[in-house]
């Protein structure tokens, strides 16, 4: 409105002066666009010079324009102290008022710490304790375009380029000449030398040995050896090149923006981490589980674009092939043999030498290094038992002192989708195909136009292969003598389950002639401590629950979305991490998106169920696996439950704690191949009791008395331990647990949670039985042939209804299990590897009577008729 009058005004002495009416409309739009002071200020001396052109006095002009410039001052400072006013206010009613905390982002639970128990200095060693660990997971594809979003116009476009070729060049010694002055390595050459002459006729006598070893024959033969030698030592080694690095990570870039849609995901708290170890001087020992292929370039690519030293990675001989593998080669890749031990063709003394002295030099000069513990790719995706050859070069390295101490880092690695496809062929007993060019390049092809989803790469905790080692002498479990071969076990508990279990594992192709039974024990026990925890790490996709729940508790289709939800909430609860924080609903529409035709939908009622067919089921079970390893220990007590329950002359309605307990440590001997159930510094019978807590405090159990028995029995061991030897008198203290009575509820949410964990192992028992009624003399090939044959028989013919049964990981396990309680022995023979029944289990009563200790726990349960019907 003052603007309007300040126009007229001035448009009456434009319009009063000239008479003409086009100058004032262009004086009027003039000043309604420009309103600005200084514009005012022109417009008022444009005013005086018009009232002065026509005669008229300029002071009336300038004094309504100053008066309209009083108002406006005073209407701003008005505003102003309106503005003072309701902040003030605002001040006393947020202090009166009650405070409102800011929204914070959600955290994810600890994972990937050191064991608390094994390593208390490393868990409490390696992280700032000013910065608490949130739990953020980084895309280690952005960090080129962060590092890069102030850079010029070229570096932002080129972010991923400028990030691999602006990263820190790592000096990385050749250590081949350190390992042909190394004295195993000489030492090697010269026996296999002497091993060959023997052969011939140049065989050395005591007295003539100087003047043979400068003979002409001798000489031939030791120049051949150790050309061979010189051949290993270089098919082994590694070729660190920083340019194929940095090439190599750029296309990896590319590859995993194409597929992978959710990106590759780390946790932030690990490489910080990491980079307070990487101070300390000590190698790194990087020691991830093995899923795939691209399990090799992961790690070095996720480690490299965060700052750190990619490690020297021990990669297996098969992947060795044209192109492709002299890439790995490098990017640090050397070569390993899979079998190095156990027929004559692998039993090369001069290779072994070669391969640990590469490792030892290695770790000398300060590398960092990479081997996959389980040896070659899971193919049912559970965590496979450790195997531990490199793992004691590395412990020797420790214990001889070359190296004053290492690092282990146990690294996860988890996909929505698997990107090498899948593992059916080979559970179906079919012999693997061996890579070439072709295969990989079509591989790699069809791997790049797939949307695996999201990729998660995490590095736990750094632990001290020193404290490992001091803390695995303190335990007490494992000092005892073998009193015993494994076997099954009677109905009492198993006090040296953990020992036998051990020493029944501990073997392996790397370890020297002079090692003792407990060093191998000690590299057996840290090497599945290393798998156990990696396996409790590892963060949970969404293809993970939803598999797991198609395949137990909701198997029948009907509330899916439910379960997803409740399942997810339970693992959350329950301290692991899972690797989606979107809406439950939105997770499982991208699970299925992920599982595609593995999933049957009915659009109608919308319900969700495995698609009918081995090849379905086999695949769905690969990804429900990462939880079977969670959920391990309760479903081998439920198990266990259920096989008592089940009985002809069983109490249906209670079960006593000595039975229950004593039929979960003989399925955990059953199971033993298939499953780590604990770390080594906690023992199975103390897992199992856990377990047992959760199954009383999930409603399916209940103590039939009010006095805590579990309480007692520990009070009266701690009791037992103060009392001295020589104060015995002889009498036998009973053994309060027998008292202890649990009654089993029939609630649907009991009766539910029973379902869900006995299906949890139930297809695996299948496979142990079937490989149990087909047991026979033959060759491996042929037995396992057999009993997949079976089994897919009893499939089509719906007298199984398990398809995640038809394994032939599961049945080769069986077959190693036999072995270990002496029921069968494998021989080689014609290059085949065969099986003999022995004494006295050829006698088919024999047999039947020690294969019931696994035909008890696959039975026929109203708990599974139940589900079948629905």
């Amino acid at each position: 409105m003052e603007t309007m009058i300040s126009v007229w005004t001035v448009v009456e002495h434009v319009r009063v002066a000239s008479g003409a009416a086009e100058v004032a409309i262009f004086t009027a739009i003039l000043y309604w666009f420009f309103t600005s002071s200084r514009v005012a200020d022109m417009l008022e001396v444009l005013g005086e010079r018009v009232g002065g052109w026509c005669g008229r006095e300029s002071g009336s002009l300038r004094q309504a324009v100053r008066a309209r410039r009083r108002q406006q001052n005073a209407d701003m400072y008005a505003k102003l102290d309106a503005d003072v006013a309701v902040r003030t206010t605002s001040l006393y009613r947020v202090k009166e008022s009650p405070v409102v905390p800011a929204p914070q982002p959600e955290t994810r639970p600890p994972a990937g710490l050191a064991c608390g128990r094994c390593a208390p200095v490393s868990r409490d060693s390696w992280h700032d304790p000013k910065i608490e660990d949130s739990g953020t997971v980084i895309n280690v594809l952005d960090i080129g375009r962060q590092n890069f979003a102030n850079s010029g116009v070229i570096s932002r476009y080129f972010c991923d380029l400028a990030q691999c070729f602006n990263l820190v060049k790592f000096q990385y010694k050749d250590v081949i000449p350190d390992v042909q002055k190394d004295p195993a390595y000489i030492k090697a050459i010269e026996d296999t030398t002497e091993e060959e002459l023997k052969k011939t006729d140049l065989n050395l006598d005591e007295k003539g040995d100087r003047d043979k070893r400068n003979s002409a024959g001798y000489l031939t033969v030791k120049k051949r050896v150790e050309a061979r030698a010189k051949k290993v030592l270089t098919d082994i080694s590694s070729a660190m090149s920083y340019n194929i690095l940095r090439v190599v990570a750029w296309l990896t870039h590319k590859a995993i923006r194409r597929v992978a849609g959710g990106g590759c995901g780390t946790r932030a708290g690990s490489v910080a981490r990491l980079r307070r170890a990487t101070a300390a001087g000590l190698p790194l020992v990087f020691v991830p589980l093995h899923r795939s292929h691209f399990d090799y370039i992961l790690v070095t690519f996720a480690l490299y674009l965060t700052g750190l030293r990619p490690p020297l990675v021990a990669a297996g001989d098969n992947m060795r092939i044209p192109f492709f593998g002299w890439i790995l080669r490098g990017c640090g890749a050397f070569y390993i043999r899979r079998r190095v031990d156990g027929s004559e063709h692998n039993g090369d003394p001069v290779y072994k030498a070669a391969l640990r002295s590469y490792i030892i030099n290695s770790l000398a000069a300060n590398n960092n290094l990479e081997f996959f513990i389980e040896g070659g790719r899971t193919r049912t995706g559970k965590p496979q038992p450790p195997k531990a050859g490199i793992l004691s070069v590395i412990m020797d390295a420790y214990l001889d002192g070359t190296i004053d101490d290492a690092l282990l880092v146990p690294v996860t690695l988890n996909y929505d989708k698997l990107v090498d496809g899948n593992f059916v062929r080979e559970q179906l007993g079919m012999p693997k195909q061996m890579e070439t060019f072709w295969s990989a390049l079509r591989g790699i092809w069809r791997t790049m136009n797939t949307n695996h989803g999201s990729i998660r790469v995490d590095f736990n905790q750094p632990i001290s292969l020193k404290e490992l080692v001091q803390s695995f002498k303190k335990y007490n479990h494992f000092k005892a003598p073998i009193e015993a071969p494994l076997g099954p076990a009677d109905d009492k508990f198993s006090s040296d389950l953990d020992r036998r279990l051990l020493y029944n594992h501990s073997h392996s192709s790397l370890y020297g002639d002079d090692v003792s039974t407990d060093h191998k024990m000690m590299v057996e026990a840290i090497g599945r401590h290393i798998v156990y925890e990696g396996a409790q790490a590892t963060a949970v996709m969404c293809t993970n629950v939803v598999s797991y729940v198609l395949l137990t508790e909701a198997r029948g289709g009907a509330g899916v979305r439910r379960a997803v939800r409740a399942r997810g909430a339970a693992l959350r609860a329950e301290g692991r991490d899972l690797a989606y924080r979107a809406d439950p609903d939105r997770c499982l529409e991208h699970a299925l998106e992920m599982l595609g035709p593995l999933v049957q939908r009915e659009r109608r009622t919308e319900t969700l169920r495995p698609t009918k067919s081995i090849a379905a089921e086999l695949e769905l079970s690969y990804y429900a696996n990462t939880l079977v390893a969670h959920y391990a220990a309760p479903a081998i007590v439920a198990t266990a439950l259920e096989s008592i329950v089940c009985r002809p002359d069983a109490d249906g309605d209670t079960v006593r704690h000595p039975e229950l307990l004593g039929a979960a440590l003989q399925l955990y001997e059953v199971l033993s191949e298939e499953l780590i159930l604990c770390a080594p510094c906690h023992t199975i019978h103390e897992t199992l009791l856990r377990a047992l807590d959760q199954l009383l405090a999930s409603g399916v159990l209940v103590n039939a008395e009010r006095t805590d028995g579990l309480e007692e029995e520990k009070w009266s061991r701690r009791l037992a331990k103060t009392i001295d030897d020589e104060e015995d008198d002889g009498y036998e203290r009973p053994d309060p647990t027998l008292r202890i009575k649990y009654i089993i509820q029939k609630t649907p949410e009991a009766i539910a949670e029973r379902r869900r964990l006995l299906l949890t192992l139930r297809p695996l028992i299948e496979s142990y039985s079937a490989s149990c009624r087909h047991l026979a003399p033959g060759t491996v090939k042929s037995v396992v042939k057999a009993t997949i044959d079976g089994l897919v028989h009893d499939y089509t013919t719906n007298k199984m209804p398990y398809g995640a049964a038809v394994s032939s990981d599961a049945v080769r396990n069986c077959l190693r299990l036999l072995r270990q309680w002496g029921v069968i022995e494998m021989y080689t023979d014609n290059k085949e590897r065969k099986i003999r029944l022995r004494p006295p289990y050829d006698d088919a009563q024999k047999l039947n009577d020690i294969c019931s200790h696994i035909y008890k726990f696959n039975v026929d349960s109203p708990l599974l008729k139940e589900e079948s019907a629905t």
